[in-house]
């Protein structure tokens, strides 16, 4: 007998016991020569245009009167995006409309995950109807999961969380003016039967005062983040949902899935990075304390977090600094090294995936900085002109992708960038 099926929700996304840490080195960073930039590496062909729709879809109840139409041939629905050289952008940069045509608002979101490689796409585009489809796919492949489900009040697609064990997608049903049931779909980022089925039900009341911060994928079982506290994953053999011990010790926030790991902060002052093993209490990450970190990010057995010294009252910093460190057993940190100065007063949230950490500038909207781990390299992604860089979407061994928007608001529309680390000027200080 089938179990119920769920749908597709995604949210535009974004901390292991421990050794005592060897007393950090300082690694002191090379300037960056002044040169013109590299030629752009040589890009793949951009994807042929979409062929028309040629999949049947099958109808999936998650609940009476909530159905979701889950894509046969997922493949055969074509590239989720079209891409097309940027305007105005450097060489070698494709960009694509967050909106299409005839919409008056953005119909189309994206995010991206980096991981092993391999640059995952969770892509969703608004139909006629008030219906949504949700597509998950490689960067430059065919999807490998097409879902649509209505837009109302008792039925809807929801978030969706990727990582490297996996992905999440979120349905809502059965709402009422305060609470709201959920199910969730989860398989690899891969076509796979699972994906077929309900891997979990978070019925409506079950948590009373449950806010989804997050969904995610961690040793192959759906876990949730709770907005503050704590994070829950579903054990589908006992059918009931466990709390991650130590995980509501303080706001929780900012989960990420690693294997059967999950990686979290505490939103506190100062901030506490944790980690867990399912089934295990969480433990800290940084034995040391400090005045301000970001969440730690894992890209398989490197991690990289941003840590602030000298913190006031209006959460200033005097000097804030790029660390990086190995993963071992644990999860825990091992070999911490201070990589570079970040040119901020404020702490910003990095990126990570393939061995580079793009790291945002909140006092400059319109500058990223791009540090390639080994061998050490400084670049920096600037914005066009009256533009700004909305939010860092990706980042990988050969890319950063973004999101592109207007910097005064106005109702032009955004588009994300595909820029190649190559086509990159090198950083240089203001």
């Amino acid at each position: 007998m089938r179990r119920p099926v769920l749908t597709l929700v995604m949210t535009i996304f974004a901390c292991t016991p421990h050794a005592p840490s060897p007393s950090p080195a300082d690694v002191v960073a090379k300037e960056p020569a002044e040169a013109p930039p590299e030629p752009a590496a040589p890009r793949e062909p951009l994807p042929p245009k979409s062929p028309p729709a040629s999949t049947t879809w099958t109808t999936l109840t998650v609940a009476p009167g909530c159905e979701l139409q889950i894509a046969d041939a997922p493949a055969s629905l074509g590239p989720p995006l079209a891409w097309k050289p940027c305007a105005g952008g450097p060489e070698g940069c494709v960009e694509t409309p967050t909106r299409t045509a005839g919409a008056l608002a953005p119909d189309v979101d994206l995010t991206g995950l980096s991981r092993g490689g391999q640059v995952t796409i969770a892509v969703r585009r608004s139909l006629p109807g008030r219906r949504s489809r949700y597509l998950l796919a490689p960067r430059d492949g065919l999807p490998f999961f097409a879902v649509e489900g209505p837009e109302d009040a008792q039925c809807s697609l929801g978030q969706v969380g990727l990582s490297d064990d996996g992905a999440v997608v979120e349905v809502l049903f059965d709402s009422d003016d305060a609470d709201v049931s959920r199910a969730y779909l989860r398989g690899p980022l891969a076509e796979d039967p699972s994906w077929r089925e309900v891997a979990a039900v978070l019925p409506r009341g079950k948590f009373r005062g449950f806010i989804s911060e997050s969904v995610l994928s961690v040793g192959g079982r759906v876990m949730v983040e709770q907005n503050g506290g704590p994070l829950r994953w579903f054990d589908p053999e006992g059918e009931r949902w466990y709390e991650v011990p130590g995980s509501h010790d303080g706001w929780e926030c900012c989960a990420s899935g690693h294997g059967d790991a999950v990686v979290f902060s505490y939103a506190a002052i100062p901030e506490r990075p944790m980690a867990a093993r399912l089934g295990e209490r969480a433990h800290p990450l940084h034995r040391e304390p400090v005045d301000g970190t970001s969440p730690v990010l894992i890209d398989g057995a490197r991690a990289v977090w941003v840590e602030g010294r000298g913190r006031d009252n209006n959460n200033f910093y005097k000097t804030i600094d790029l660390w990086a460190a190995d993963v071992i057993d644990g999860p825990a940190l091992a070999n911490a090294q201070r990589v570079l100065a970040v040119p901020s007063k404020t702490m910003p949230t990095p990126h990570f995936g393939g061995g580079v950490v793009a790291i945002p500038l909140r006092e400059s909207l319109g500058e990223v900085m791009v540090v390639r781990l080994d061998p050490r390299e400084q670049r920096v992604l600037r914005a066009p002109a009256e533009h700004a860089i909305e939010r860092v979407l990706w980042i990988s061994s050969d890319e950063v992708a973004v999101r592109v928007g207007p910097a005064d608001m106005r109702g032009e529309p955004r588009v994300v960038r595909r820029i190649p680390l190559a086509a990159l000027p090198p950083w240089t200080a203001a």
